[in-house]
């Protein structure tokens, strides 16, 4: 006596796209509340000017998440606005001393956005 099934490898391939759906939204979602965290350091520790115009602060950005060689990433920092003018404070000029942000914002918090990456995959493994 045997029993003949139909469709083990339509339902697990299903299975398997839903998992994989799930874990990428969980990455998705973790990168963009890491960008986040990063950003707002990076906006408490950039220097503002008295001058009137848009200033680096108020245009730090989190970007999509984008996805190049199977690895996913979020860019942040300036926007197109100001981003031009963003090494002048990150790295100064001959008359004007390094003023980072960028770089101190990434390194006081790496260890935080660790944590929510780590913990943000074992909540989307819980889940799953």
């Amino acid at each position: 006596m045997s029993i003949e099934l139909q469709g083990v490898d339509q339902m697990q391939a299903a299975i398997r796209r839903k998992l994989e759906a799930g874990v990428i939204k969980m990455e998705n979602q973790g990168l963009k509340e890491a960008g986040e965290i990063l950003a707002q350091a990076q906006r408490e520790k950039v220097p503002v000017s008295t001058i009137e115009h848009v200033h680096m602060r108020d245009d730090i950005k989190v970007s999509p998440v984008r996805r190049q060689d199977g690895l996913r990433s979020v860019t942040i920092g300036p926007g197109k606005k100001t981003a031009w003018r963003a090494h002048f404070s990150e790295f100064g000029t001959r008359n004007q001393p390094a003023q980072p942000f960028i770089y101190p914002a990434f390194h006081e918090n790496k260890v935080k956005v660790a944590q929510l990456l780590a913990n943000t995959m074992r909540r989307g493994m819980a889940e799953g």
